[in-house]
């Protein structure tokens, strides 16, 4: 089963009048990387958050953020309004100065205020619910996406499928010329030749052009890639490995056909199992 690594989830929710929003992000990255922006007075569920994160996803990425918007009860001022005030009387006994620019550039540098709030069990209970839900919704996207690209690799596999047939057509007809050639020299030569020593170089040039061997192990490495893709389990290192083994038969098949039409072929070949790669990428 292929998951996109890419993906997004989010839960908002009216909970003792505090509207608390939770959203979580998921791009690509060869480990798992999490990331938290949480409420200070919601901090009791970072443990939390990272244990069922790293529970169920692997790989990737990861950004959640748990705020509160939207609430007037509770607001936290991070300074003391009385000391400020005698702060600037203090401040205007010796010098002109705009009271406004003043506070404006304390509050700049200041923490930027958090909301006090208090959830009781049941409250933080959904709360959690929350970020459990939001990471279901994240896990169907990414299912989703996944089912997006399974269809595209099917649709390179089968293309790749199709591009072995017309080369196995053009490979037997190769063969043959290559025959013909060999025939008219010998008629050139008129039996002027060592035919023993001959036929071994033959035999070896034959070798060196057959593509056969090459061909097979290719539809073999197509029908396992299919096989992982069916499977239950997350399987992208695993496509990935397959695809390798794709290409390095595809440049093979192309360095030794020396035949136009058959490296031609292995160029639209090569372009399709880019695009295998290249989704490849974006799945678990």
């Amino acid at each position: 089963m292929i998951h996109s690594m890419t993906g997004f989830g989010k839960e908002e929710e009216l909970i003792n009048n505090h509207n608390i929003i939770v959203e979580i992000r998921a791009l690509n990255s060869k480990t798992l990387d999490i990331n938290l922006k949480i409420d200070d007075s919601l901090s009791f569920v970072d443990e939390y958050v990272r244990k069922v994160i790293s529970k169920k996803i692997k790989r990737g990425k990861v950004d959640i953020s748990i705020t509160i918007n939207n609430t007037k009860q509770g607001l936290i001022i991070p300074f003391d309004k009385s000391k400020i005030k005698k702060y600037l009387n203090e401040i205007k006994k010796d010098f002109n100065i705009n009271e406004s620019d003043l506070i404006s550039n304390l509050l700049t540098n200041s923490n930027l205020p958090s909301y006090d709030i208090k959830l009781n069990k049941n409250e933080k209970k959904k709360v959690k619910k929350m970020i459990d839900s939001s990471i279901d919704k994240l896990d169907r996207y990414r299912l989703n996406e996944g089912k997006a690209i399974e269809k595209d690799l099917r649709k390179s596999i089968s293309k790749l499928e199709i591009y072995i047939k017309k080369i196995k057509s053009v490979e037997s007809l190769r063969i043959k010329n290559k025959k013909n050639k060999f025939r008219n020299y010998f008629k050139i030569l008129e039996n002027k030749y060592d035919k023993s020593r001959l036929e071994q170089e033959i035999i070896y040039y034959i070798e060196k052009l057959d593509i056969n061997e090459e061909i097979i192990r290719l539809k073999n490495h197509l029908k396992f890639f299919n096989s992982e893709i069916n499977s239950k389990n997350d399987n992208g290192k695993k496509l990935s490995f397959i695809s390798q083994e794709i290409g390095r038969e595809i440049n093979t098949i192309g360095s030794k056909a020396n035949n136009f039409e058959i490296q031609s072929i292995v160029v639209n070949m090569k372009e399709e199992n880019e695009k295998i790669r290249q989704n490849i990428f974006n799945t678990l």
